[in-house]
């Protein structure tokens, strides 16, 4: 059974991610995310980093594409209520299909402790 990583954008639940992938030399994870009572992620992002004076690398209304630098109200908590430690989260996606978070910053310990998983898988089991 995989971990889930509650998303808050500014101290609001939105959702949540499974990390299902990483680069784990560059301290990265990062997996779709699941929202939760969220009818347009593209609105939430776009109005939140307009609000917040965060830069958006890509915003196309008519796509309805959001493509984000990280975005420092949005945390991440493991399921004991832990912040997750890093830089912190980039939004990419789209309305018609999916959005992704990318976390970075992640440490060596915290990348073996936490994603033990993606750790073992690329330096093998130690």
């Amino acid at each position: 059974m995989k971990n889930k990583y509650i998303l808050k954008l500014d101290k609001i639940r939105i959702g949540y991610t499974e990390f299902e992938y990483a680069d784990v030399p560059m301290g990265v994870i990062h997996g779709k995310i699941i929202f939760e009572n969220i009818n347009s992620p593209f609105e939430l992002f776009q109005t939140h980093c307009t609000k917040f004076n965060v830069e958006m690398n890509d915003n196309d209304i008519s796509l309805r594409l959001i493509d984000t630098v990280v975005i420092p109200q949005l945390k991440v908590y493991t399921e004991n209520n832990e912040e997750l430690k890093g830089w912190g989260g980039a939004i990419t996606g789209m309305d018609s299909d999916e959005f992704e978070i990318l976390f970075g910053g992640i440490t060596s310990e915290i990348m073996q402790k936490e994603f033990g998983s993606h750790f073992k898988e690329y330096y093998g089991e130690k």
